[in-house]
């Protein structure tokens, strides 16, 4: 049980005995005041429970979105962040179904039947989708940034490929530097080449085809990062994951507001535009200009949370 006012709490959550391929448990963290209107946080598939708070005490993973004085706040909101079911294999993927499942486990592990917003971003705004598809009387409303009702092709191909090097990887020896590789290049979409243009100057400098570029230089260190908190095979399932996304948007009754990137390439606008108009419920979207295309989320955090804030608060 959780103590009123109580802060940064973990809890293990067990998952349910037909997800065990996935794990017996994993871990969800509640802050803010028991009682206040509890919200779900849920980022990328790198994304972890530390939404508020890192596991070392510093800035959680959204700063500018979660945190004091933005639009979701633990000093108003009961915020949640889940660390997502994998398999530690890597043979076997999730549904979007399946994580709104454990994710229904954390919430009764927390004592929570109703919460009063999910912000989902990227993986987690399909998790939120698939949540409120299944489990309706459970969540009030619903903030979803750059994601659809399905995988668009080219960004399932563009997966595939990063599996395909990392599976490879794993085969060779090489599972590390092959996790690195398809990390660099998830970063190309999930940026875009006017940002490139914008940070980086083209060619190489040496004449070992192996040299680093500048922009290589940048995607071998986010992939030397991107090791630190995933393993290949954690990997393997969560895209997998992605890909095997798929909900009926036109069953989700709850108000929505849907945020995108005009510049982002694994969800374009118009994927955004489609599930606006197959969601169920009172549905708002907005299309925002920006050089960093999907990871908008992350780049633009505050601007995002001036649209979430007084959805949050109406």
């Amino acid at each position: 049980m959780l103590n009123a006012g109580s802060d940064h709490s973990d809890l293990e959550v067990a998952l349910p005995a037909d997800l065990r391929r996935f794990g017996n448990s994993t871990m969800v963290r509640v802050a803010g005041e028991v009682g206040a209107p509890a919200v779900v946080a849920l980022g990328g598939i790198s994304a972890s429970r530390f939404v508020c708070r890192g596991e070392d005490g510093g800035a959680g993973w959204w700063p500018g979105l979660v945190g004091a004085r933005c639009a979701v706040d633990p000093e108003r909101h009961r915020v949640l962040g889940l660390d997502f079911a994998a398999d530690p294999s890597g043979r076997c993927a999730p549904t979007t179904e399946d994580q709104a499942r454990v994710l229904a486990a954390a919430l009764d592990c927390a004592g929570i039947d109703r919460v009063h917003a999910i912000v989902g971003a990227s993986y987690g705004g399909m998790v939120a989708l698939a949540f409120a598809a299944s489990f309706p009387a459970r969540v009030s409303r619903l903030a979803i940034i750059s994601a659809g009702a399905e995988p668009h092709p080219a960004a399932s191909a563009a997966r595939e490929l990063q599996r395909r090097i990392v599976a490879l990887g794993l085969r060779s020896g090489h599972a590390d530097e092959a996790l690195a590789i398809a990390r660099g290049m998830a970063m190309l979409t999930y940026r875009t080449p006017e940002e490139f243009d914008a940070r980086f100057r083209g060619g190489l400098d040496s004449e070992d085809p192996l040299a680093p570029s500048e922009a290589g230089r940048y995607l071998r260190a986010r992939g030397a990062a991107f090791r630190a908190v995933m393993s290949p095979e954690r990997f393997l399932s969560l895209s997998g994951s992605i890909d095997r996304h798929r909900i009926g948007a036109g069953a989700i009754a709850c108000p929505a507001l849907l945020v995108g990137a005009t510049s982002d390439q694994l969800v374009p606008p118009a994927q955004m535009r489609v599930l606006a108009q197959l969601l169920g419920g009172e549905t708002r979207l907005h299309l925002l200009d920006c050089l960093e295309g999907h990871d908008m989320f992350l780049t633009q955090a505050s601007a995002v949370g001036d649209l979430i804030k007084p959805f949050l608060e109406a």
